[in-house]
């Protein structure tokens, strides 16, 4: 399957296409997630774009400070009464009040008598008391007078046997009403008395999205019975939409459908009065279900007026006068509290606030039907064309064009906003075609990625992921099938190993190996080194292959000195679980060899079963050299080409060896330290005199070399089997000369 999709393009559109005729239908269906995804960037519309314009409205706050001038709510009817009048008597346009008046006021004058009448001697008194005037009739008759009031009502959960009564004539197709947004059966009401009273009456019911947030008010609503839409009656008006109607002096609404065969609710229309007098037609645009689409300012604080300073006379008229003017609340503890875009915490009744400034200064948001076939158009047209440039331009450029693309919708979204205020999703098309980029991006790399997946799995046991990388990124300086080429070879081993094994458990002996090799693998990995294989309690590496290593002979030095100091903290673990155990512990020393020279290196075996490896002399002569260190005492031990090829290290020459299996002698060192060792006061005086007993050696001055190695052996005890050999040596030859023309030459008897 994975081979089709690389090698048939026409599958490879056939994927895309099906792929972007998806997204379409999601777009098309509305589906919730996509929704939620631009309801998140019309808000960022919104903040980045906050409505501003001269403020219509007025808030009279029933606020901390009201309520503790004039008592905790429901304030007595008189007082709300009061209120009214003086907004009047201000000029407000209309009168709104964000609250309902539900239950007859329990402050009442014959509410009180009937309380104290039933006490002995009270009877006078709540005879007084039923002449006074009743406080809901005191309110209705300040209702009236006022001549703009509108009272409120609102969905409740429990029936309550009322209907909101319609004060406005609202016109409109049946088909039109029954696409209403919001159908409620019960409400809850203000008296009788108060809302015939009333200039207007209208419903404060919001209905916040799916993540809690208010960005579309039904400014129209529908009654039911049960499951049933009654659409023989008039839809019932919002709060805010009431307030404008009473201010305007009309009693007419207009729907304005799109008309069949798809009724939808376009806008809703009556008629007004400008500043002078003069008459004007305001439309309200909607939403398809009747809602009106919110375009923010945010919170503004001077919009609010304390109804305590209203009450006292404390207020300047012109805050007032010709502004329609809503009563509500800003304090938590009476609930009217909601989220919107700009405002985790706004008090509801700005919102209704927010309505009347955007249909009085003409600040409308709309979704135009057509946009969505624009937004689809543009997302298959860009689509097409990321997909059909995808085979002949680079992942840059194709990542380019997308962003560029990207960008030009972003941009044009938001100039939509602010020009025309129309809502175009731009987060839809903009991952619709980041999704096609990068299906594009993965299909026209598919190949290339396969090629160097096989590299990294040929390779990915023995090099380093530096180094896997750079090959799968090169692939052409793998040769598979073998050249011959310069390398540095490694062999390392434990010392000892057969002794060491004897007393442990498989489990333990196991988990010992895995504890060495790891950060000896470790060491090569590192350092451009590949890992051959694995041989029990040895390890081969090699470097400068598959990849070029100009520093191959310096990189195998500073690995070898790397693991012989990886050693110490094995050990130290080693010894812990020994000890614990309750079994002797056993050092684990390391014996390295490296060599440098032609190799021929490659992919080597059957055909059944093949590894990256090198064979050759220089390989046979690393592996009998690191099977030397034991018997010189030594760690590392380096061929001269590695020594001529690294002279930076501290090391020094130990021997003109003839290892088994070779004729020819092979200079051979010991490797001491790095380069800060090599450059050290100590290490120079050391190196000195070693040449010196090693000259003295093959001159066959046996006193004078024996008298240095045991000033060498003092001054390095670590090499002391070293200059113990060369004692050994000394001893044997004063028996038993070597010949006059020997050259130091000492033939190996074992590998």
């Amino acid at each position: 399957m994975l081979g089709r999709i690389v090698h048939d393009r026409f599958f490879q559109l056939f994927l895309m296409g099906a792929l972007l005729a998806g997204a379409i239908s999601i777009q098309v269906s509305d589906a919730p997630v996509l929704e939620r995804l631009r309801n998140i960037g019309f808000d960022y519309y919104n903040k980045l774009m906050p409505r501003k314009g001269p403020g219509h409205s007025v808030i009279i706050d029933i606020d901390e400070a009201s309520l503790q001038k004039y008592g905790q709510w429901p304030w007595p009817r008189t007082l709300v009464a009061q209120l009214t009048t003086e907004l009047k008597a201000l000029g407000a346009a209309s009168i709104a009040y964000d609250i309902t008046f539900v239950e007859p006021d329990r402050t009442s004058p014959h509410v009180l008598a009937r309380m104290v009448e039933e006490k002995e001697g009270m009877g006078p008194i709540a005879a007084e008391l039923r002449k006074l005037p009743d406080h809901d009739a005191v309110f209705a008759d300040a209702i009236r007078n006022a001549g703009n009031v509108v009272t409120a009502f609102v969905g409740a959960e429990q029936e309550q046997n009322v209907k909101p009564l319609p004060k406005a004539t609202i016109g409109g197709s049946v088909e039109a009403r029954s696409r209403l947004g919001l159908w409620q059966e019960n409400f809850a009401v203000s008296l009788p008395e108060l809302v015939d009273a009333a200039a207007g009456n209208g419903s404060f019911s919001m209905v916040p999205d799916g993540d809690g947030l208010l960005r579309r008010i039904p400014i129209l609503l529908g009654r039911r019975k049960g499951n049933d839409k009654i659409t023989d009656e008039q839809p019932l008006p919002g709060l805010a939409l009431e307030a404008l109607r009473v201010a305007a002096g009309t009693t007419v609404l207009k729907v304005i459908d799109t008309g069949a065969p798809d009724f939808k609710i376009e806008e809703i229309r009556f008629n007004a009065r400008d500043a002078e007098g003069n008459k004007k037609k305001i439309a309200i645009p909607t939403d398809p279900s009747g809602n009106f689409i919110m375009y923010y300012a945010g919170k503004r604080d001077e919009i609010y007026v304390p109804a305590w300073q209203v009450l006292q006379g404390k207020v300047d008229a012109d805050r007032i006068k010709g502004k329609i003017a809503f009563v509500g609340t800003s304090t938590i503890g009476l609930l009217d509290l909601r989220s919107t875009p700009l405002n985790p915490v706004l008090p509801g009744v700005e919102v209704h606030a927010e309505i009347v400034d955007q249909v009085l200064n003409n600040q409308f948001i709309v979704r135009a039907d057509n946009t969505r076939g624009v937004e689809g158009g543009v997302t298959i047209a860009v689509s097409l064309a990321i997909i059909f440039m995808a085979p002949f331009v680079s992942a840059g450029t194709l990542a380019l064009f997308s962003l560029l693309i990207i960008a030009g919708i972003i941009g044009g979204g938001f100039y939509a906003y602010g020009a025309f205020g129309d809502l175009f999703d731009v987060v839809f098309p903009s991952c619709v075609i980041v999704t096609i980029f990068i299906l594009a991006s993965i299909f026209s790399n598919l190949r290339s990625e396969m090629e160097k997946r096989m590299i990294r799995q040929a390779f990915s046991h023995y090099l380093s992921p530096v180094l896997i990388a750079e090959l799968a990124k090169n692939p052409e300086k793998l040769r598979l099938g073998g050249e011959v080429r310069d390398l540095s070879v490694m062999f390392t081993d434990i010392r000892n190993f057969t002794t060491i094994s004897e007393s442990m458990e498989p489990a333990e002996l196991i988990r010992m190996m895995n504890d060495f090799l790891t950060p000896m693998t470790s060491a090569v990995l590192d350092n451009r080194g590949t890992v051959d294989k694995y041989m029990g309690d040895a390890m081969m590496a090699f470097w400068n292959a598959p990849l070029d290593d100009a520093k191959h002979a310096e990189n195998a030095c500073r690995t070898a000195l790397l693991m012989v100091a990886s050693l110490a903290p094995v050990n130290d673990n080693l010894k812990a679980r020994m000890e614990a155990a309750g079994k002797p512990f056993r050092e684990l020393k390391a014996g390295i060899g490296i060599n440098s020279g032609t190799a021929s290196v490659g992919n080597m075996g059957s055909k059944q079963r093949f590894a990256y490896s090198a064979l050759g002399d220089t390989v046979n002569l690393a592996s009998r050299i690191e099977g030397q260190t034991k018997g010189y005492g030594i760690s590392i031990m380096i061929s001269d080409s590695v020594r001529k090829a690294a002279p930076q290290f501290a090391a020094i020459e130990i021997d003109l060896l003839t290892v088994k299996g070779r004729k020819e002698p092979e200079r051979v060192h010991a490797l001491l330290g790095d380069e800060t060792e090599a450059q050290s006061a100590e290490f120079t005086a050391f190196a000195g005199l070693h040449a010196q007993m090693l000259a003295a050696y093959r001159a066959q001055e046996w006193d004078k070399a024996a008298e240095q190695a045991d000033a060498c052996a003092t001054e390095r005890p670590e090499l002391f089997l070293l200059y113990k050999l060369y004692k050994e040596r000394i001893i044997a030859y004063r028996e038993n000369p070597p010949p006059a023309d020997w050259g130091g030459v000492w033939v190996a008897k074992d590998k």
